[in-house]
């Protein structure tokens, strides 16, 4: 410790101190050489410190390697010796000893391939190369067969202190499975897209925030719309007819909102004015993390072929079914005349054939009128008379026809506060019957049968629950359509058209008809209308 230039100091100083003796060998001074080195050892301290630092800088490094979720290896010297090899690297080369081996030594399946050359080009040059997909043959073991492997990699130039390479790192990752996994997955993309195209199906997606529509080759032919032509979302919906257009697009965003899919069949006008094509849209919505929607896709298919046939069909059976009305009305007279003579006379065995034969012919008549309103219906010509009308009071005046008409249930209505609509008084009172008609013929005699009407939020909610056979889940999804029966259900007799005409009428109401149920539970059949306020 020394004060200099008028301050306290630590120096470091090496220093010899002699004996000087004159006159027989008396020691008279003391001869003093001093070497200031104050900065040299700071320098060797600060070197000390680095190579220190320099220790765990490597050991942390070396800890990355052997921890990075790559393979990684270090090939030092222009040999290429494996200075360093981390697990995932190590797995490349099942029971092979890597680490103090020249590469051609350790590896030598890669001597006459590129690789070789390439490590060469990176180690004189220090360009880092990057490789992807490049084909490998190599052996997974000492003793295994030789096949084609597949690898993405980085190799990269090391250098020294002096900034001269020394070595090279290598970064590896094998995917020859993950190519083996896509071809299988190209196959089976290729497989569906033959499958589509034998179908005759389009593909169309529309993503959220864009009006802009991505389709297939099909789906443009189907729509008319030139080649070349970007369709977008609003001149896809224009071509939509006015009737269907609301319908539609309020059934996709009903779908969208509850996370559904959405089938919708609707007629169209397409771009370039060709005939008019009736289509079947199916699809869903796609989400992110957060539920937020990305796009919608799904599937068009052509049903104008399939729709004008059944328009012809429905057509002859309305005529066929309007020439049976008469005859049947004239039937149905003679019946009620001997009806009312066979009452008079002791006859009992004849009044009660007639009985028989007024309820046999009164069931072909509704069967026919069923038949009639299909045709109606799919003409367009079915008439909507709305008016606004208490569902309380048509619920009452039915509850008075079941009773009367049906001893053979347990009927419970449950009371109805007053409910106002507006909607088709006739047609809402025929579902109700088919509904409880349904749960009679469906449930065993002697069962319970509960209706009940309320409100809910906008809407007014009917329902009808039985303690019957009920449904499985693969047909309560198909019961609303046109002549579809329970399958494995002979019991029952009927064409699978009552729930179709039901579902019709509730569709141009803008009202939903569902069903719940479970298999030998019951089954409870719903459908709800708006309110007017």
């Amino acid at each position: 410790m020394l004060i200099r230039h008028g301050r306290e100091e630590t120096i470091f100083v090496t220093f010899v101190y002699a004996a000087i003796k004159i006159k027989a060998g008396k020691v008279t001074k003391i001869a003093v050489w001093v070497l200031e080195n104050t900065r040299q050892v700071a320098e060797r301290e600060s070197k000390e410190l680095t190579r220190v630092a320099f220790q765990q800088e490597r050991d942390r490094l070396k800890s990355f390697f052997m921890q990075a979720p790559v393979g990684i290896c270090i090939l030092g010297g222009e040999a290429l010796t494996f200075e360093l090899v981390n697990p995932l690297y190590q797995q490349l080369f099942p029971g092979r000893d890597l680490i103090g081996k020249p590469l051609l030594d350790a590896v030598p399946e890669i001597r006459d391939q590129p690789i070789w050359e390439i490590l060469q080009q990176v180690y004189q040059t220090g360009k880092t190369f990057e490789g992807n997909s490049l084909l490998i043959p190599l052996s997974r073991t000492d003793d295994g067969p030789v096949e084609d492997r597949y690898f993405n990699f980085i190799y990269t130039a090391r250098t020294g202190l002096n900034d001269e390479i020394d070595g090279i790192m290598v970064f590896v990752f094998e995917i020859t499975e993950i190519l083996a996994g896509q071809k299988e997955l190209q196959k089976a993309q290729d497989i569906l897209n033959l499958a589509i195209e034998a179908s005759e199906l389009g593909i169309w997606r529309a993503d959220f925030g864009s009006d802009q529509l991505h389709i297939s080759d099909q789906t443009r032919a189907i729509h008319g719309v030139p080649a070349g032509k970007q369709l977008t979302l609003t001149e896809s919906s224009a071509m939509i007819r006015e009737e269907f257009r609301e319908r539609v697009m309020k059934g996709i965003a009903y779908a969208v909102e509850h996370k559904q899919d959405f089938c919708e069949e609707y007629w169209i006008d397409p771009m370039d004015g060709s005939k008019s094509r009736w289509l079947r849209s199916n699809g869903k919505a796609y989400y992110n993390e957060n539920g937020e929607p990305l796009y919608i896709s799904g599937t068009i298919a052509d049903l104008t072929e399939q729709k004008e046939d059944d328009i012809r069909k429905s057509d002859f059976i309305g005529m066929v079914s309007h020439e049976l009305k008469t005859p049947l009305t004239s039937l149905t007279s003679y019946l009620q005349v001997l009806q009312s003579k066979a009452t008079q006379s002791s006859d009992s065995f004849t009044r009660g054939a007639l009985d028989q034969s007024v309820k046999q012919v009164k069931k072909m008549t509704t069967m026919i009128n069923s038949f009639l309103n299909i045709s109606r219906l799919e003409s367009g010509k079915i008439h909507i008379d709305r008016q606004t009308f208490d569902m309380a009071i048509l619920v009452k005046e039915t509850e008075a026809e079941t009773v009367v008409m049906n001893n053979s249930h347990t009927f419970i209505f449950h009371p109805v506060e007053r409910t106002m609509v507006n909607a088709d008084r006739d047609k809402i009172g025929q579902i109700i019957s088919n509904f409880i008609s349904n749960a009679v013929k469906y449930s065993k005699p002697g069962s319970t049968i509960q209706i009940a009407c309320v409100s809910e939020g906008n809407e007014a909610r009917f329902s009808v629950s039985d303690e019957g056979m009920g449904i499985s889940p693969e047909d309560t999804g198909r019961l609303f359509e046109r002549y579809y029966r329970v399958k494995n259900n002979t019991s029952i007799s009927g064409f699978g058209i009552g729930l179709y005409l039901c579902a019709e009428i509730i569709m141009r109401h803008e009202g939903r008809i569902w069903v719940e149920s479970e298999a030998g539970k019951g089954s409870v059949f719903y459908f709800s209308l708006s309110l007017e306020r």
